[in-house]
């Protein structure tokens, strides 16, 4: 089987383990950082790249009158979107795609944004160029990912220590949380970025119900818990996850507040 077509059935198989829906919660106020970043109009064209169960970008950009196409590959988390667009009373275009591969011709939308999406296609510079080639002179591109110093930074690295590295071909996400890296990608197709850091904060009950929220509905914990539990190492990852949590917590009573650092990556065309 070909790499790309190997790496597509992991990330589907990835992202519709647990509840993303449920989950993807947690990161819904960064949508409207982003909208209010790039300006988001009645009447403009916007495609979402990686757009989930559609609640973070999608469904609101639709709320504020654009005409919305929201894209992911795991067709699990399109019936939830449909399913949260028909609640929220809104028309979103939902479509089953590859963000290396949008299947959309050149020019064809004002904003294109994607919120922790595009940046686990496993070809940064294609990826980045894709989302330049769909969006029209005088768009706007928006391109969310996670801070590599900060927690989800931090998460990567654990993660690491505990599961093999990508395969040879796919390049770590944890790399769209470099400044360096982010102006190189979209340096090579022929734009210039603009990055700026934001924080987000997720809010548990406790550290332990952050660490079961984690290990019941994030997908890749899914994932690692599969791989890990025959090894006889899911509990020694999760003791980790709960020193990371522990640490990164801002919380002043039993809660758990945790702070994670994000880039904001903006480009005009």
């Amino acid at each position: 089987m070909a790499l790309a077509d190997e790496f597509r059935q992991r990330a589907r198989a990835t992202w519709a383990a647990g509840d993303w829906d449920g989950f993807s919660r947690v990161v819904a106020p960064v949508g409207a950082v982003v909208l209010d970043r790039v300006g988001v109009e009645p009447g403009q064209d916007l495609l979402d790249v990686g757009t989930g169960s559609g609640g973070t970008i999608a469904i609101p950009a639709a709320r504020r009158g654009a005409r919305v196409v929201g894209l992911d590959l795991t067709p699990e988390l399109l019936e939830h979107a449909r399913r949260r667009a028909a609640e929220a009373g809104v028309e979103v275009d939902w479509v089953e795609g590859d963000a290396q591969e949008l299947p959309f011709a050149d020019a064809s939308f004002d904003r294109v944004i994607s919120t922790f999406g595009a940046m686990f296609a496993p070809d940064h510079v294609r990826a980045a160029a894709e989302l330049v080639r769909v969006c029209r002179p005088g768009g706007r591109i928006a391109m969310v990912t996670w801070a590599n110093d900060g927690f989800a930074g931090e998460l990567f690295k654990l993660t690491g220590r505990f599961l093999p590295p990508p395969p040879p071909g796919v390049q770590p996400p944890p790399l769209w949380g470099v400044e360096s890296h982010v102006a190189e990608v979209f340096g090579a197709a022929g734009v210039t970025p603009s990055i700026e850091r934001e924080t987000v904060e997720f809010l548990f009950a406790s550290v332990e119900d952050a660490v079961r929220h984690y290990a019941d509905d994030f997908g890749p914990f899914v994932m690692a818990r599969a791989a890990l539990e025959p090894q006889g190492r899911w509990d020694e990852f999760l003791e980790a996850f709960a020193d990371l949590v522990t640490r990164f917590n801002a919380a002043d009573d039993d809660g758990a507040t945790i702070r994670s650092d994000y880039f904001v990556i903006t480009v005009a065309r």
